[in-house]
């Protein structure tokens, strides 16, 4: 009955913190198909396409996020009394259910299509605790297509639990995890040779944040000089070393380590972009602060639960004004050039250009920022500056189409509509799914390449729909 209760409890505490995030607007349209991570996520990759080929507004896939989250609440609060006493398994599972560190999973499609792992994986858990090991493969097998970090729960559950966790199918899992993590490992392989180093930053800053979660931001600076990386990797070492031998004869030190491994692992396979979902490393988190606050004042711990809860209810609500989100991404992340090129289009051109600038300032030169910049200048009616721009970033990457579109929309600007269509012909020659550059050079009664190979959404469709009843 204290485990229905407990599961009850931490389902309905989990929707009711993110209740704001049903008020998220639509994202703007991309202007080329969505990148879908086959080679890596092919089931999330699946739940993305079908979100996008049925057009769901952004109501429609909160909510569905917000279910996912409130069942793996549910779930955690079903598996943590097997290995908890009542009181730490409460107190892990509605700091789990409640806590901000979720809330950037919940807001992006691309991380919320991996939260049928989590629940797949707390189920292949139960299953095993409960000493049915097929159906516990199965459902384990199941869940890495969504997420491949799942591939390190087989280790996770030997390390907590050892052989009364079914613990021979569990070495035969761990192995198709295995496969299924390399797999993915392939495709991000080259954005982690530029990254590793900041490992380090990544688990100690989810280990403060978990503890502690101020100065949220959805895009997070993690460069730092080599020698403060190197620190950092050596305190991880050194903690994670001291968390293997007290987890030999404390749950506190199993936790923690399973924690290390857990943020390693969705480290090391980012989604699009270098998104992150902490969904997996923070259960493992929640339970070892709950086992530090196990015997503290209950009354402590209540605090601690409301203020979690409070904490996620506002950055939800951050979420429901994309320019509020932003503005909070650029000022905790100001050397990184993608907060400021997501939120430069939301702003007025004079805040857009001061913006950018500013951005570049501590950015290397690329034709990304310089492209902005060119657009930030046509919209504040300054064509001229706007085509030197453009130019500046086809100098830097003559094969940036993005570029040559904006070009064009210069040259419209001043009048001239052959050098536009000439533009817009060389940007499909290398994009032949851009969308703006599309239904500009429809506009303009040029000929178009064939678009068969292009996996448009809905919405896509509709806007080039949408230009060729206006030619």
């Amino acid at each position: 009955m204290v485990a229905l209760r407990l599961q009850i409890a931490a389902a309905l505490l989990a929707i009711a913190v993110f209740l704001p995030l049903l008020g998220i607007p639509a994202s703007p349209l991309p202007d080329t198909p969505p990148h879908l991570p086959w080679s890596s996520r092919p089931g999330a990759a699946a739940l993305l396409w079908l979100v996008y080929m049925t057009d769901l507004p952004s109501w429609a896939s909160a909510a569905a996020a917000l279910m996912l989250h409130a069942l793996n609440s549910a779930l955690l609060a079903a598996l943590l009394p097997v290995l908890f006493t009542v009181r730490a398994a409460v107190l892990a599972a509605l700091m789990y259910a409640a806590h901000p560190l979720l809330a950037d999973t919940l807001a992006l499609p691309s991380l919320a299509a991996t939260l049928p792992a989590m629940a797949l994986a707390l189920a292949a858990a139960l299953a095993f605790l409960r000493h049915r090991p097929w159906a516990g493969a199965a459902l384990a097998i199941l869940s890495l297509p969504f997420e491949p970090a799942a591939a390190a729960i087989p280790p996770v559950l030997l390390l907590l639990a050892g052989r009364s966790a079914s613990g021979r199918a569990l070495y035969w899992l761990m192995a198709a995890g295995a496969a299924a993590w390399l797999a993915a490992f392939r495709s991000s392989w080259p954005q982690l040779a530029g990254e590793w180093p900041w490992f380090g930053i990544f688990a100690l800053r989810a280990v403060f944040l978990a503890l502690f979660p101020l100065a949220l931001t959805p895009a997070p600076d993690l460069r730092v000089a080599p020698e403060q990386a190197a620190l950092a990797a050596a305190a991880v070492a050194a903690v994670g070393w001291i968390a293997w031998t007290a987890g030999r004869r404390h749950a506190l030190g199993a936790w923690f380590l399973a924690a290390i491994g857990l943020l390693a692992s969705v480290y090391c396979l980012p989604e699009g972009g270098g998104a992150r979902s902490l969904a997996l490393p923070l259960a493992a988190l929640a339970a070892f602060v709950a086992l530090m606050l196990e015997h503290a004042d209950w009354r402590l711990s209540a605090i601690y639960i409301s203020v979690l809860a409070l904490l996620s209810f506002s950055y939800a609500r951050l979420w429901r004004d994309p320019v509020a989100i932003g503005m909070e991404a650029v000022r905790l992340a100001p050397r990184l050039p993608a907060p400021a090129l997501a939120l430069a289009p939301r702003l007025p051109p004079v805040q857009a250009l001061e913006l950018l600038a500013e951005a570049r300032r501590h950015a290397p030169p690329g034709p990304e920022l310089a492209a902005a910049y060119g657009r930030a200048l046509l919209r504040a009616q300054r064509p001229n500056e706007a085509l030197a721009e453009f130019d500046s970033a086809l100098e830097s990457n003559p094969r940036y189409y993005a570029a040559l579109s904006g070009r064009a929309a210069a040259w419209l600007a001043l009048g001239q509509p052959e050098a536009a269509r000439a533009d817009l012909a060389r940007s499909l020659a290398i994009e032949p799914c851009s969308v703006e550059a599309r239904a500009a050079l429809l506009r303009l009664g040029g000929p178009l390449p064939s678009d068969s190979h292009c996996a448009w959404t809905r919405a896509q469709r509709r806007a080039l729909a949408g230009a060729t009843s206006r030619r």
